[in-house]
């Protein structure tokens, strides 16, 4: 059986200390002791870490339904960046990571540094620290190169573009969560690594409540994350699948700007609903 004194929580450096204690309080009451119960019986398995993506989904009882949009499936060799909207936090990462592990094991994915804490995926996390801090200064631009590294040894790459949860402009229920403005740093490393680019969407969206928490702060949204993992349990998640967008479209566009308004474009595409608010 393998050691592990994970803490997981979203109670990060990027909140003061009331906010630390706040966040910490909340997912204890609404998620974080049936999450670390499902973890310790993972933990007690003693399973092979590169199955762990599959592990989770098993354990959270989550059926992932893939669409593709084609007879393209998801390349088995080469250098590929996959992008996706985030709707649902942890969920998403998860799902992608079980469905590209299945294919191949060359890949990692760009995401929150506290999602860093199980052992079983390190080495599969690149990780972002959302504060200010020289610190995380460095520790960004260490990501940067790794992510670079990964694509240029023709390895697999996920990134959430927009850098955050789906969240919606307005708090009616008609209203559908959407991503936001896309970063630019999807469509930099792609040009700079000559990279295909994967687009992937996932129907769905967080609580109403999560979407309130959000209007009135991080500290509330970042409480809330295991709730919302938690809610997925037992539940079903689509995911449609793009065809590979080759690195000569990209270059074509040229503008960096228009590339990442036209890869999000792409992904939003998928989306079988087509309702944008």
């Amino acid at each position: 059986m393998k050691d592990d004194n994970l803490v997981f929580t979203f109670a990060s450096s990027e909140v003061n200390k009331i906010g630390q204690n706040f966040i910490k309080v909340v997912e204890l009451c609404s998620g974080k002791l049936t999450l670390k119960k499902l973890y310790d019986q993972y933990l007690f398995e003693n399973n092979p870490p590169e199955n762990f993506w599959h592990d989770a989904l098993s354990k959270l009882k989550l059926n992932i339904i893939t669409h593709f949009s084609s007879s393209t499936k998801i390349p088995n060799s080469g250098r590929l960046i996959v992008v996706a909207n985030h709707p649902f936090g942890v969920a998403d990462g998860v799902s992608i990571c079980s469905l590209i592990s299945r294919v191949r094991q060359d890949y990692k994915i760009i995401t929150h540094k506290v999602l860093r804490q199980a052992d079983a995926v390190k080495n599969k996390i690149i990780p972002i620290n959302f504060t200010t801090t020289k610190e995380a200064r460095y520790e960004n631009i260490k990501a940067r190169r790794s992510a670079e590294e990964i694509l240029n040894n023709n390895g697999v790459l996920v990134i959430f573009p927009s850098g955050q949860i789906s969240t919606k402009k307005r708090l009616n229920k008609f209203t559908k969560a959407d991503d936001g403005e896309w970063k630019l740093f999807t469509s930099k490393l792609a040009i700079r690594t000559q990279s295909p680019i994967l687009p992937l969407y996932f129907e769905g969206q967080n609580s109403q409540l999560f979407h309130i928490a959000n209007k009135i702060g991080q500290v509330f949204r970042y409480s809330l994350m295991m709730y919302e993992l938690k809610r997925k349990i037992g539940g079903t998640i689509n995911i449609h699948i793009g065809d590979v967008i080759p690195f000569t479209t990209l270059q074509e566009i040229a503008d960096l700007k228009e590339i990442t308004k036209f890869l999000r474009q792409k992904t939003y595409s998928l989306d079988p609903t087509k309702q944008y608010n």
